[in-house]
């Protein structure tokens, strides 16, 4: 089963009205019966990239003790280098957040790393907003209700990511453990090593790399205000043999005190039950972050979308 591609150079460009159309309900069509799709011609200056990727590798390669001084002045987020060992993966991380709060995270042995990663994490941020168009357009909104209602940027986040390789003698082979995001939207992009793959019908289906594409994927946000319409898939991520696996994560947020309930369009107004009782993002948010500082956070502390959804009745 191929993962949807889609085209965004009409949406870059601007070339016609037609094309954009067929490029939204392509998009909107993926996000609806996959909830993960990869997108090309998606605007991302190569240079940005090729230059993140050589400069986190630097950054990963340093001594433990050199990575730990990454951390933030100040934040609710855990912004900063981690490391997770355990039943939820094996891994480690440099998480970027919004630049112009102000934290001193990044080590000066690494010249250039700051700003190329605020460099990506705007383009990003671009990104996402376009895309956020695209889904409210697709799903018949009033003009501009996705961008109102989403309208606090401050909590985004760039997670550069890397995984070891499976040691010989090692039995963890999870590199992250099968999840949902929490987020609105999620964009990947991953190096030639592969191991991601998200849940469809039962099945585990693969995404290999593919040069020049990001993959994208639809978060618990979505579905909650869809009325279940849209699905987050959920994903995860093998450790790799032979070498370690890098990748980036860029997660369009939602700010933590905005109430999350199903629209009245997927409910009421079509008289359907709400599937999901409202819900503040942080209380989704808070539970997941736990455990990204915490390794040790028990399975049963990660709050996913269902502790909200409610039973129908019978």
């Amino acid at each position: 089963m191929a993962t949807p591609i889609v085209d965004l150079a009409s949406l870059i460009t601007r070339s016609g009205e037609e094309d954009t159309k067929k490029m939204v309900n392509d998009f909107g069509k993926a996000c609806l019966e996959f909830g993960f799709l990869r997108i090309i011609n998606h605007g991302l200056p190569d240079e940005v990239i090729n230059d993140s990727w050589e400069l986190t590798r630097q950054f990963f390669d340093r001594s433990t003790d050199e990575k730990l001084e990454c951390k933030p002045v100040s934040t609710v987020l855990p912004a900063g280098y981690g490391k997770m060992h355990g039943s939820f993966g094996s891994n480690e991380w440099l998480m970027v957040c919004q630049p112009d709060l102000g934290f001193n995270i990044f080590p000066l042995s690494v010249p250039n790393i700051r700003e190329t990663l605020e460099e990506l994490f705007l383009h990003l941020q671009k990104l996402g907003a376009m895309v956020e168009n695209m889904m409210n357009e697709y799903l018949g909104l009033p003009t501009n209700f996705l961008n109102q209602f989403n309208d606090d940027r401050s909590k985004d986040v760039l997670m550069c990511w890397r995984y070891p390789p499976v040691a010989a003698d090692d039995t963890n082979m999870i590199g992250r453990e099968e999840h949902q995001d929490t987020n609105c939207f999620t964009f990947l992009l991953q190096d030639d090593v592969g191991g991601l793959e998200y849940e469809k019908d039962g099945s585990w289906i693969p995404v290999p790399p593919v040069e020049g594409s990001l993959v994208v994927n639809v978060g618990s946000t979505i579905q909650a205000l869809t009325n279940k319409k849209m699905v987050a898939a959920r994903h995860r991520v093998g450790r790799p043999k032979g070498r370690s696996r890098q990748s980036f994560a860029f997660f369009y947020n939602i700010g933590g005190e905005k109430w999350i309930e199903p629209l009245p369009k997927f409910a009421e107004e079509i008289g359907e039950a709400p599937k999901y009782k409202g819900f503040y993002y942080k209380e989704l948010l808070q539970a997941r972050l736990k455990k990204e500082r915490n390794p040790l956070t028990l399975r049963e502390e990660v709050l996913d979308l269902e502790h909200f959804a409610i039973s129908p009745v019978e």
